[in-house]
């Protein structure tokens, strides 16, 4: 009998190093479910004191969706199931990295106490239970290696799913018609150039950009002919722009152009250009040639605006085109809004 209270001390000694080592690891309860199958009775009261060390390992996760800003509600609703399928997915990528781990560590040390039982000089009657032990152990470690490799498909899939969701993000901020930003997209760049230049002192400039007479294409020629002159129109601004800068569709026939790290008198200087580009292109449909004007209103930012007061002041300068009859540009400071804000409060 001390014979037997010998070897299983000696084999529990064997154990306790790598089941240590186990411990330490994210997979706790996956190898403690390890643990439950190779250990049989005579070593139950080892898994039960595992066990309860495991408990004290749990930890909890929160994902926080971010603010979507003000969006169609269909863009939004997309957007905002995007987000959860991609946090989903990303707390299985972790959940999936932390058991290829624990099932790498785990093969690892039951190869470990492999090695000990097999060096380990038994008595006749615990030979039965080292044979049963050697067959368990080596059928959980080739169970780990067949669970690998299904790990690491699972995360191959999980990549190529990651992709989707990020493809399926810009495709909800992008204009189906022109292949540029959409509104939502557009209002969030602004607010955020706008929180930039409040904390960097960095200039950026607004267009606000309308094709004249657009309504009359779309009478006179039908949708498809004005949805035609949108996408030339569109291609020839971008084609004229840095990198760096951001043109959107706003609606309909206008385009609002963010110019980055750009003051008032340059950004005027291209609205020009813009405007004379524009102006001197031919516009065919059907064997008809259009001529195609733009007016611009511009505008830079202030320290003091808000996204809704530099939109405001661009605006009225495009509309100051406009009442000078189209195709042309006209750019509105900061002060001169002011000053007509302080006189309408006289």
């Amino acid at each position: 009998m001390s014979w037997f209270i010998f070897s299983g001390g000696l084999l529990v000694g064997l154990m306790l190093h790598p089941f240590a080592r186990m411990l330490k690891s994210d997979g706790i309860n996956y190898v403690l479910d390890l643990i439950g199958q190779i250990v049989t009775a005579p070593f139950s009261a080892l898994v039960d004191y595992f066990q309860k060390r495991s408990d004290l390992s749990k930890a909890r996760h929160g994902v926080e969706l971010p603010d979507s800003g003000k969006v169609d509600p269909r863009e939004q609703q997309i957007s905002d199931s995007a987000q959860t399928i991609r946090s989903i997915l990303l707390s299985l990528a972790t959940a999936i990295h932390r058991t290829d781990r624990a099932a790498s560590d785990s093969s690892h040390a039951l190869r470990e106490v492999r090695a000990g039982i097999e060096q380990a000089d038994l008595p006749d009657e615990l030979a039965a239970a080292h044979a049963l032990l050697i067959a368990e152990i080596d059928r959980v470690i080739a169970s780990n290696s067949e669970l690998k490799g299904e790990l690491a498909s699972s995360q191959a899939i999980l990549a190529t799913q990651r992709e989707q969701i990020e493809a399926l993000k810009t495709a909800v901020r992008i204009d189906g018609l022109t292949q540029l930003a959409n509104r939502a997209y557009f209002d969030e760049k602004l607010l955020e150039m706008i929180a930039l230049h409040q904390r960097y002192k960095e200039p950026f400039t607004l267009m606000m950009i309308d094709v004249d007479y657009f309504k009359t294409i779309n009478d006179s020629h039908g949708h498809q002919a004005g949805d035609r002159i949108l996408k030339g129109v569109s291609f020839k601004i971008k084609a004229t722009l840095r990198e760096s800068d951001f043109l959107a569709r706003f609606g309909g026939d206008e385009f609002a152009l963010v110019l980055i790290k750009a003051s008032l008198q340059p950004a005027t200087k291209l609205a020009e250009k813009i405007c004379t580009n524009i102006r001197e292109s031919r516009f065919i449909l059907d064997g008809n040639e259009f001529k195609v004007t733009l007016s611009i209103g511009v505008a830079e930012v202030h320290a003091d605006d808000t996204p809704e007061t530099l939109l405001k002041r661009a605006d009225e300068a495009l509309y100051l085109v406009k009442e000078r009859g189209r195709d042309g540009v006209e750019a509105k400071e900061y002060e001169e809004i002011k000053e007509t804000l302080s006189q309408a409060d006289a």
